[in-house]
Parts: C-alpha cells; sequence; structure tokens
C-alpha cells in the first residue's frame, strides 16, 4: 500500500468514527430525554444548590437562590457550535415560563470575557455562570453520560431531576417534563 492510500484508508477510518459518534451521540440523547426521572448520583442535587460561582461580570451568585424552583440548568460554551444554536430557544423558554416558577441558568464551562462577550453579542437575559471546567464534573455529578456539550439537567421544585438532555435539547419534551 502506498502513502496516498495509507492516507485515504486513515481518513476514511476517522470519518466513520466521527459519524458513528454523532449517531450514537443522538440515540442516547433521545433515549435520556425519554426516561422518567434520570437516576444520578446521590445527593447530586444537594450538592448542586451548596455550590456558588460567578456571572462574567464577577458577582458572586449562590445556587441555592434557586432552591424551590423549577430549573433548567444548561452546560455549555461559546465554542460550542450546539451550545450557541440553542441559546435563543433558551432565551425564550426563560422569557415564557418566569412567570411560572422556572428558571433557566447556564453554566458555562468557559472563560468569564468569552462569556461576557457571548452575553452582549447575543442578548442573552438569563444567568449565565461562570464555572469553568469545573463545570463539567458538575454536569457529570447531575448525570451527564459523557460529558458532552451542551447539557441540560432539569430540577424539580421538589429538589428531583425531572430529566435530562445530552445534546441539544428537545425543546416540546423539555416543556413537557416541566408542564
Amino acid at each position: 500500500m502506498n502513502r496516498r492510500q495509507a492516507l485515504v484508508s486513515v481518513g476514511l477510518g476517522a470519518a466513520a468514527m466521527v459519524g458513528g459518534a454523532l449517531a450514537w451521540r443522538t440515540w442516547r440523547s433521545r433515549f435520556e430525554a425519554a426516561d422518567d426521572v434520570v437516576a444520578v448520583t446521590d445527593g447530586a442535587v444537594d450538592y448542586f444548590f451548596s455550590l456558588n460561582f460567578d456571572d462574567s461580570d464577577g458577582t458572586r451568585h449562590a445556587l441555592s437562590a434557586w432552591r424551590g424552583k423549577k430549573l433548567v440548568v444548561n452546560f455549555w460554551a461559546t465554542w460550542c457550535v450546539p451550545c450557541v444554536e440553542e441559546m435563543p430557544r433558551l432565551q425564550a423558554l426563560a422569557d415564557q415560563l418566569a412567570a411560572s416558577n422556572v428558571a433557566v441558568v447556564g453554566i458555562s464551562v468557559d472563560e468569564p470575557d468569552n462569556v461576557r462577550q457571548f452575553r452582549h453579542q447575543h442578548s442573552i437575559r438569563y444567568e449565565l455562570l461562570v464555572a469553568g471546567f469545573d463545570g463539567m464534573a458538575l454536569s457529570q455529578r447531575l448525570g451527564n453520560p459523557q460529558p458532552v456539550l451542551p447539557y441540560t439537567a432539569l430540577i424539580g421544585a421538589d429538589g428531583r431531576i425531572l430529566g435530562q438532555f445530552s445534546g441539544k435539547i428537545d425543546e416540546a419534551e423539555l416543556r413537557r417534563r416541566l408542564a
């Protein structure tokens, strides 16, 4: 086999792996969204509510401020294309459900400057907190299986996990679970 054939073989193999990973991620996301209640680490929600994170302007926020509300917790990054694509839908959801004891909180695994710039460019008004890479560990504790971004966990007013979405959210399913 000459060098060109070897490179083509490697390229085709890599493309097949990426395609398989994307198909698996899509299937897994739909499977997880179909469960009634997703099992997570014991005490994960209590741990979540014990944390504090800064927003992109450096203001400290206690996650316990959202205890007792239905909460849509979205883990994301400015460099994550599917994350950026779903942000307008999350903003619309936050606007529509604010009066219904539902809050949307974004937890970024990015840098504060990137989050601040993104917030202003895209007019995101719901709370965007900056966790840095620690956000990935937190997302895993709340059930993120891979971990992947975006990842969204729904926490009920009673502190139970109502559902989770690996990859982009299914808005109809998310609304059904929040009802």
